[in-house]
């Protein structure tokens, strides 16, 4: 029984000190801002990542699409790619509303990361009011973290029920 007590123990303290890699790219900056009205319609728009962003050559990795508010694509060319930030030049040719701003970037982990968030936009907004917000929308990987700390959690438990039940014997 002690064994297994201690077998569980250094099972624990393995798991809790392997390092779990967070970094998936967070949005630190962006123009437009999410939820923000702009005027006049913006002529690019760009996001800013924590780390630093991915490159293959030949290939599109990272992408950035703006669409105005009857769905067109109004992004064009090549996104531009420096550090951790992404931008892309936006056609003056769009329709005032709601625009769409998706995304998807490798984070310097390698992980992709996805998402969008949307922003209004016209070319004579009476009162321009930005609204900033600290999170912006995201889809990543699976956080295997959550799911190694619920694993000993439960071992934890099963070693204690054993414990008790030999105990009574």
């Amino acid at each position: 029984m002690r064994r297994l007590l201690v077998s569980l123990a250094v099972a624990t303290l393995t798991v809790l000190s392997i390092p779990f890699a967070s970094a998936h790219g967070e949005i630190v900056a962006a123009y437009p801002e999410q939820y923000s009205n702009v005027t006049p319609i913006p002529t690019q728009a760009w996001i800013e990542f924590d780390g630093t962003l991915q490159k293959l050559e030949g290939q599109a990795i990272n992408t950035i699409d703006v669409l105005d508010s009857t769905g067109l694509t109004i992004s064009y060319g090549d996104p531009i790619i420096e550090g951790g930030k992404i931008s892309t030049k936006l056609s003056g040719q769009a329709a005032a509303g709601v625009f769409t701003v998706n995304y998807r970037i490798v984070s310097e982990d390698g992980h992709p990361v996805e998402g969008s968030f949307t922003f209004n936009a016209s070319p004579e907004y009476a009162e321009a009011v930005p609204v900033t917000t600290s999170v912006l929308e995201k889809n990543s990987s699976f956080n295997f973290g959550g799911l190694a700390a619920i694993a000993v959690v439960v071992l934890f438990a099963v070693g204690v029920l054993v414990k008790r039940k030999s105990e009574k014997k």
